[in-house]
């Protein structure tokens, strides 16, 4: 959770991009993350930066997540 004096600013966007930068520094064929529909920025984010919805993964604590890949 981002401290609400901080949000609005970009920085999980910065953050986000930074990996993918890295990755595709090293030569990483593709990049995941996991996520969940409560995380109501982050996943339309990561979806506006090309993430696809690969696979659902088991709820955590009911909470339900699944696994997004970028290719790069």
């Amino acid at each position: 959770m981002v401290d609400p004096a901080f949000r609005g600013k970009g920085l999980g966007r910065a953050l986000s991009t930074e990996c993918v930068a890295r990755a595709k520094r090293d030569g990483a064929p593709a990049i995941a993350l996991h996520t969940s529909p409560i995380m109501t920025v982050a996943l339309p984010m990561y979806l506006r930066m090309g993430f696809l919805k690969a696979h659902d993964v088991p709820p955590i604590f009911g909470v339900p997540y699944a696994v997004y890949t970028k290719a790069l």
